[in-house]
């Protein structure tokens, strides 16, 4: 899709009322122009800028800690308490200062990040001063459960990366102390719906895609992590499901692109390739399937529900993805909507005890 900057469409929406006044372009004419140029208007943010910003942010951030830690060891426990504090003051202060002042992209991306981060310094130092016992998983769920709203009040991108890395990382600690992290469903849910939202309003835009790629990331790294396995090699229809889907929804969404321009097409190619070079595996054939079913206290009983209802509704997305871009006749389309169809036969065959 052709770009134009963003200079350019609002000289074009000055103008435009002129020339209907004058009864140059009719109203539709206007309107239609309008929409147009609106689709393809370039992102107005220097993205060199909010670059700055965000790691000016960091830094101050880390200095503020820094210069905390530097003398914590002097200060009273009142004290100790009171500064705890401070940094969530600050991110909080600056949050609301952008949301009340509708600020640019830069200020709100710089104040989602360092507000995000400092409810988990707050966190971390009112444990220590008060020697609350270490729960690494409660500290990961509390901290992003805290900053959620932070990303859809400020439209942060920034911030909800954040929170997807400690989604990810608490499904990693929680599966090891609790011996499952279902609920890590129901935390990636908000983070799709905010995908959608974007998509749906700018899907070019560079945070979208950016986005895009962080939730792809996440859902790759995670799934394996919750899955708790207890039909040996489900997971092989999972991911190949999974990964399958990606690449279709790329090119359902964003056609014919390629590379960063297109996050879920690249993830997903990439991921069947590296995919079909772990299907070579002799070992990964062997002991599949329902015959060979688990239990124990690392392999919930329920944990096949779940496992299957995830397996089944990757599925789901594959088949919806693979007939919304059915038409599409090239070898990358072919490819990806067969994938998953070899790997269930393998599954199958494995299962009954063939040789795949």
């Amino acid at each position: 899709m052709r770009k134009v900057s963003a200079k350019n469409v609002q000289w074009l929406e000055k103008e435009l009322p002129i020339l209907e006044n004058e009864g140059v372009i009719s109203g539709d004419t206007a309107r239609g122009v309008r929409a147009y140029y609106k689709e393809r208007a370039e992102s107005g943010a220097h993205w060199a800028v909010i670059a700055f910003a965000v790691l000016g942010s960091l830094l101050i951030g880390a200095g503020v800690i820094l210069l905390f830690a530097r003398n914590w060891d002097e200060m009273g426990r009142s004290t100790r308490a009171v500064l705890s504090f401070c940094p969530l003051a600050i991110g909080s202060i600056l949050s609301a200062v952008a949301l009340s002042r509708n600020g640019g992209v830069a200020f709100r991306e710089s104040a989602g990040i360092f507000h995000a981060l400092a409810v988990g310094a707050s966190i971390a130092l009112i444990g220590q001063t008060y020697h609350i016992p270490s729960d690494t998983p409660g500290f990961l769920l509390s901290w992003a459960l805290l900053i959620l709203p932070i990303p859809f009040l400020l439209s942060s991108s920034g911030s909800f990366l954040i929170y997807l890395g400690l989604i990810c990382g608490w499904s990693g600690v929680a599966q090891n102390h609790y011996g499952q992290a279902a609920a890590f469903w129901l935390l990636l849910l908000p983070a799709l719906g905010r995908l959608w939202a974007m998509v749906k309003i700018k899907r070019d835009a560079p945070d979208t895609l950016l986005f895009f790629f962080g939730v792809l990331f996440t859902l790759a790294i995670s799934t394996g992590v919750v899955f708790e396995r207890t039909v040996p090699g489900l997971w092989i229809v999972a991911y190949s499901a999974l990964l399958s889907a990606a690449g279709l929804l790329g090119l359902w969404i964003y056609g014919a692109r390629d590379g960063c321009n297109n996050p879920p097409k690249l993830f997903g190619l990439i991921g069947v390739g590296l995919l079909a070079y772990v299907f070579t595996w002799s070992d990964l054939w062997r002991d599949i399937g329902w015959h060979h079913a688990r239990s124990g206290w690392n392999h919930k009983t329920w944990g096949v529900g779940v496992d299957i209802g995830v397996t089944i509704a990757f599925l789901a997305g594959w088949i919806l993805s693979a007939l919304k871009t059915f038409r599409r006749d090239s070898i990358e389309t072919l490819t990806l909507a067969t994938f998953p169809v070899i790997a269930l036969i393998c599954f199958f065959i494995g299962s009954s005890g063939g040789n795949s």
